[in-house]
């Protein structure tokens, strides 16, 4: 005679549990997360990784100075016109920013038979030039009743003097030590992401477009 219904249930039972056992441990398999499997990364994924940081600014060039403004004195018909011209001398200290504009823009490229992850970067570039106004002082100005120093006059310098500091801060280095610097961290972020996959002793070559954008 068959099984009776009780032990028919049981073993029924048993044989689903099995099932759902078997079918777990595929999809885990599949997964990657059993101890000893590993997943693989692709390109995608490590570029998501950038995709939210809008600027990467990886080197600072801080500068403290002191500039002369002067003017000389108008001339009428040829003529020069005594107290017409005007002085003054402005300190200050600011900071130049250097680093990729758009991390975004990075774009990564996963060659499996090489084992090599290449990550291509915008150019670096001077994303900022700023006096801070609390370090300005002004001194020294020239008492001209026909020719008075205006904040105008004192806005003007600066900003002439925030191109001049940058264009220091250039020609010192500093888009070549923004770019070292961005490539190291370009690296680490790579490295983290691959981190615990079957990728993660893969060489990371970073490169960088030059400011053609080619």
């Amino acid at each position: 005679e068959g099984m009776s219904k009780p032990v028919e249930k049981v073993l029924l039972r048993g044989l689903g549990l099995v099932l759902l056992a078997v079918a777990l441990v595929f999809g885990l398999l599949r997964l990657g997360v059993l101890p000893g499997q590993r997943t693989s990364v692709s390109a995608a994924t490590i570029q998501s990784s950038f995709t939210d940081v809008a600027e990467l600014a990886t080197q600072d060039y801080s500068f403290t100075d002191v500039g002369k403004y002067s003017e000389d004195n108008k001339e009428v018909l040829g003529v020069e016109v005594p107290m017409t011209g005007s002085s003054f001398l402005v300190t200050y200290s600011g900071t130049v920013k250097a680093g990729i504009k758009d991390a975004s823009a990075v774009t990564v490229d996963v060659d499996d038979a090489s084992r090599t992850v290449t990550v291509t970067a915008p150019a670096v570039q001077v994303l900022s030039t700023s006096i801070d106004p609390d370090t300005v002082t002004t001194y020294d100005q020239s008492l001209n009743p026909l020719n008075q120093t205006e904040v105008s006059d004192v806005t003007g310098f600066l900003s002439d003097q925030e191109k001049s500091e940058e264009d220091k801060a250039v020609k010192g280095g500093l888009l070549t030590k923004a770019q070292d610097r961005a490539e190291s961290l370009l690296t680490e972020q790579v490295k983290a992401t691959l981190k615990g996959t079957e990728q993660e002793d893969y060489a990371v070559k970073v490169t960088f477009k030059d400011a053609a954008g080619k």
